[in-house]
């Protein structure tokens, strides 16, 4: 029996019809009343190292996904059409296709590998951010009401202090560091640490500007994860023509890198 929320809302079984069925939920939706980026993208992530099991056993491991939102699912009715494009040495390459009501919702390539397998070769030319632990850091949960905005209740979250824009005071600078973990206890593994990467608000909420929606997301997994909390930093460089750019990387508890990410968003 699946025990943890995200693992439940992503699960996706094998049809008759070669495509792989589940139930979308309203659980992971943004302020915006949509499915969150990174949700979807577990959703895609899970089904593809599912099928990969058969076709490419040899890959076990998240490398990349990268995402392209056509347009919001809904809950409800799903279904994930799986192709294995390539299977090579080190790593295989996978699509996988989010269909709802007959139509493509989003669209992945993902690489697959074995990190038992990965290179020996290490350049690190910054470590994680210099901020506490998660137990040093700020609850912000009462800033936002039980129930009021569903991917808020499925994150635990602290930060070094109350961000500006929660108090009313946006500080112009869109950037932060945030300790995050499921807020159900599940341990942060690959395909937890590619939902997470989108987990928090974007941080142009600190110039103004909250709601967002993303149009494409691309998340690269550096190693296996193995931590309770993984530590965010996110910035937005630039914002132009109401298109907004977001980088993540996101470190694990004992100051190592677990994933980067980008993504382009457009504001409205």
């Amino acid at each position: 029996m699946t025990t943890y929320e995200l693992d439940r809302a992503i699960a996706s079984t094998p049809g008759d019809d070669g495509l792989r069925h589940l139930v979308l939920t309203a659980d992971w939706n943004t302020p915006n009343g949509t499915a969150n980026g990174g949700y979807v993208l577990a959703v895609l992530a899970r089904a593809a190292l599912d099928e990969a099991a058969t076709t490419a056993p040899g890959h076990p491991d998240l490398l990349t996904v990268s995402v392209s939102y056509f347009k919001p699912p809904t809950p409800g009715d799903a279904a994930v059409e799986v192709t294995t494009l390539r299977v090579g040495r080190r790593v295989s390459v996978h699509q996988a296709v989010l269909l709802q009501n007959g139509a493509t919702v989003a669209h992945a390539v993902i690489s697959l590998h074995d990190w038992d397998a990965a290179g020996s070769a290490e350049h690190t030319p910054h470590g994680a951010p210099p901020v506490g632990g998660p137990d040093d850091g700020v609850d912000v949960s009462g800033y936002v009401p039980s129930g009021a905005v569903p991917i808020v209740d499925r994150y635990e979250v602290r930060l070094p202090e109350v961000p500006g824009w929660l108090r009313g005071e946006p500080s112009g600078d869109p950037e932060a560091s945030v300790w995050v973990r499921p807020k159900d206890g599940r341990p942060i593994d690959a395909v937890a640490a590619a939902a997470i990467v989108d987990g928090y608000p974007p941080v142009t909420a600190e110039l103004g500007l909250l709601a967002s929606a993303t149009v494409q997301l691309t998340v690269h997994l550096r190693r296996r994860p193995e931590t309770a909390w993984a530590l965010m930093h996110v910035t937005t460089r630039h914002v132009v023509h109401g298109y907004h750019d977001e980088d993540v990387e996101l470190w694990d508890d004992q100051g190592r890198l677990v994933a980067q990410s980008r993504q382009l968003a457009v504001l409205s």
